[in-house]
């Protein structure tokens, strides 16, 4: 399971997995995003297995593996989900195959101190960036970040997997957080995280108060104050959750730890890292310090001091000039074009 780490480095290994791809298979592309299953079996260099899941696959992120002592490598795949679900795990194997075969990519696994987790996050990646290529993300989740509903528009205006739409949700969470695949049960099946360490596969989360209230209805829920539960029994700290329906079947829940795009302003959680919350702060205008006890502005983000200076100020006075007449510093509207003598002056 991804532990929410390498969340900006994982996309980037998958980028250069798809390098590696498409110059030792040109033009196979859109047959991988049509149908991985059906592209894979007509190539050489691997070959596809498909075997009842065992529901043993260590780290593993999907239920399937790589053997590469056949010949040729083997990727395994489980059976017992759709094949949208198959295709998904083909693709995250094939990605374990081009790590270990191409020796700029293992190398890049080698300077990570947790390589492994490492290779399974590039592994979801680039499974995710193949399915669901940048130009099926909507504008509004590359500028605010994925709402639940997103999640399952992507999925039905896709042919990718539920676990894909989780992985290339959770790239634009603005901060910490996880997208979460859930069965009718509560029953984590699945997690892509940022940041932030998800619920493990198979851990019950129908108690926590998203996802139980999720489960009283068909509709998009949502709740302030839910945590997920770790396999420990521990909870996280306190999150913002949504929560909406692939189908009857199947739940997504976007955790995250503030700015939430549902919500018009989400002050950050004193327990996160990105929390100011009774933290000082020094107003870049006055040069007051004071004591954070508000949400930030919310154009810049920064603290407001007990005069409403904030961010924008300062930005706005660093555009300010000084006038080689009357000396005063006035705003650059004040002048006409690029003339060092404001208006009154000229």
């Amino acid at each position: 399971m991804i532990r929410g780490r390498f969340a900006a480095e994982a996309p980037k290994q998958a980028e250069a997995m798809l390098g590696v791809l498409l110059q030792r298979h040109p033009g196979t592309l859109p047959g991988l995003q049509q149908d991985p299953l059906d592209e894979l079996d007509r190539w050489s260099e691997v070959q596809v297995s498909l075997e009842p899941e065992s529901g043993e696959s260590g780290r593993c992120s999907v239920a399937g593996s790589y053997q590469h002592q056949t010949r040729p490598p083997t990727l395994v795949v489980g059976t017992a989900r759709s094949r949208r679900r198959r295709g998904f795990t083909a693709l995250h194997e094939l990605g374990h195959h081009l790590q270990k075969t191409d020796t700029g990519l293992g190398n890049n696994l080698f300077a990570r101190q947790d390589s492994e987790a490492f290779e399974e996050a590039a592994c979801d990646a680039f499974a995710a960036r193949i399915l669901l290529p940048d130009l099926h993300i909507a504008e509004s989740v590359r500028r605010s970040g994925p709402t639940a509903p997103d999640a399952v528009e992507m999925f039905q205006a896709s042919r990718a997997s539920r676990e894909a739409c989780c992985v290339r949700a959770s790239q634009y969470l603005p901060g910490g957080g996880a997208v979460v695949l859930l069965d009718a049960a509560g029953t984590v099946l699945f997690a892509a995280a940022s940041g932030l360490i998800p619920p493990a596969r198979g851990t019950d989360q129908s108690t926590t108060p998203l996802i139980a209230a999720a489960l009283q209805t068909a509709g998009t829920s949502q709740r302030d104050r839910t945590y997920v539960l770790w396999r420990s029994g521990d909870r996280s700290d306190l999150l913002y959750g949504q929560a909406a329906w692939f189908d009857e079947e199947y739940l997504v829940a976007v955790l995250a730890e503030d700015n939430v795009p549902w919500r018009k302003l989400t002050a950050p959680r004193p327990e996160s890292g990105t929390s100011r919350y009774r933290s000082w702060w020094t107003c870049e205008t006055c040069q007051e310090e004071f004591r954070v006890i508000e949400a930030g502005c919310p154009e810049c983000g920064q603290p407001r001091c007990e005069e409403g200076h904030c961010g924008c100020r300062a930005a706005h006075a660093q555009q300010d000039r000084t006038c080689d007449e009357c000396r005063l510093v006035l705003a650059p509207a004040r002048f006409a074009g690029a003339s060092t003598s404001c208006r009154d002056c000229s």
